[in-house]
């Protein structure tokens, strides 16, 4: 951890006990200077002045006309993202980086990130840790998505650095890992915390060996929903508490579980949440977050819909923090398969990258109609999409631990979750759908 993140941290672990009015005026002070910012430098703002109902004739901002700033969806942003990047970001903000989401609704959204806004989410990431009562961990081991290829098995990825003044190691592994050779890692690094995918986590967990004698002390879930039955399995396999994180790959993190008392609390100081109600759910509380992350200046989101929806907590909080916190997330959660041994088995969003350079599509889902069957189900623009059908089949057959059938189907719309989320991978086997 670095001088600026330890900055944040130690930031954090004061303004979390701040008054709501007090953390209004804070969230303030940072909205506006990125405001001004997006106003200025940023074609998307400056060429269609959807700023320029918050600035009085004077030039300051009128906070009440917040809620006239117009709402920037995910596909709004999508076809507009170049516009999005600032023509300059102040110096303090850091190198820029390209990066690309999932596709979680429907498809990827290229988008830069600053290192500012990485310092602050490693920062939340780390009171997270507090919270859960560790001492600086010595080793992490993080399975994700590995873009670069630069984490594959056996090896993976190693990074150091110094966090509140103890070193650490990082150490990366692929998630296209088999499950078997994931838990392989997982003994031979012998990590102190496990971050990772929960659904894919709780498989690597089945996969631990019984007898293993290393002390995990806390597992991190992220990028989906963390259901009740997959922390059951990953806190009996890993024998820890899990800790659950809801982030997205262009806003950062935006809340945290406290693993003491299962709080999700609001990444207050980062990142402006607002229900859209407009699109509440009124039968199960649910509503749209809003979602306004501080610190990207490469790429400003103001006022973000992503179709996340959740459900915020009214009670007290159980100790000091003032932060808010959210009872329930109905994001996105990718289904377990079931293959025909009958072996539960996670697909991974691998598999589509690869299918680009045999099929043309802007949304695809993959949709599981039986233990042997799998519909890959796909909308597009282009009048012949499909570039190589041999290899494209053959490409899918190979990515299966077993064989499995399957079907290309062109569809004119993928329908969504009631939750507005779109999921990538369904399992449509009656009684056998894993939630």
């Amino acid at each position: 951890m670095d001088e600026l993140t330890q900055a944040f941290l130690d930031t954090l672990l004061r303004t979390q006990f701040l008054p709501p009015d007090r953390m209004l005026m804070y969230q303030r002070s940072l909205m506006e200077r990125l405001v001004r910012h997006a106003r200025v430098q940023v074609p998307f703002y400056r060429d269609s002045g959807r700023l320029n109902v918050l600035f009085t004739a004077g030039d300051q901002i009128d906070w009440d006309r917040w809620n006239q700033v117009p709402i920037l969806t995910r596909s709004e942003a999508q076809a507009n993202n170049e516009a999005l990047y600032a023509e300059a970001v102040p110096a303090d903000c850091g190198d820029v980086q390209d990066g690309q989401t999932s596709g979680s609704t429907g498809r990827p959204l290229k988008f830069r990130v600053n290192r500012l806004m990485a310092a602050a989410g490693t920062a939340v990431l780390e009171r997270g840790l507090v919270w859960a009562g560790l001492s600086p961990p010595a080793t992490i081991g993080w399975i994700r998505y590995d873009y670069a290829d630069t984490a594959s098995y056996p090896m993976g990825a190693i990074y150091s650095s110094v966090v509140r003044g103890a070193p650490r190691l990082l150490h990366v592994l692929s998630v296209a890992t088999a499950i078997e050779d994931q838990a392989k890692w997982l003994v031979r690094v012998k990590p102190d915390v496990v971050m990772g995918y929960p659904n894919a986590l709780a498989l690597v967990g089945q996969a631990l060996p019984s007898g293993l004698d290393h002390l995990f002390h806390l597992v991190v879930c992220n990028g989906e929903v963390t259901t009740d039955r997959a922390r059951r399995e990953i806190e009996q396999a890993f024998r820890c508490k899990a800790m659950d994180i809801y982030s997205s790959s262009e806003m950062g993190t935006i809340a945290v579980e406290d693993a003491q008392n299962r709080k999700m609390f609001l990444c207050e100081e980062t990142a402006f949440v607002e229900e859209h109600q407009g699109a509440a759910s009124p039968d199960d509380g649910l509503a749209e977050l809003i979602i306004t992350p501080f610190y990207n200046y490469a790429m400003p989101l103001i006022r973000y819909v992503t179709g996340d929806y959740a459900a915020f907590d009214r009670s007290p909080s159980p100790g000091a923090k003032t932060l808010r916190s959210l009872h329930h997330i109905a994001g996105r959660e990718r289904n377990l398969f079931v293959l025909p041994s009958g072996k539960y088995w996670w697909p991974n969003l691998l598999t589509i990258r690869r299918m680009t350079d045999y099929l043309a599509f802007d949304q695809i889902q993959f949709v599981q109609t039986q233990r042997d069957r799998i519909e890959v189900r796909y909308v597009s623009r282009e009048t012949e999409p499909i570039k190589n059908a041999t290899e494209l089949l053959s490409g899918l057959r190979g990515s299966t631990p077993e064989p499995m059938e399957f079907i290309i189907q062109r569809v004119a719309q993928i329908a969504r979750h009631p939750s507005g989320k779109f999921e990538d991978y369904i399992c449509e086997i009656k009684g056998e759908t894993v939630r």
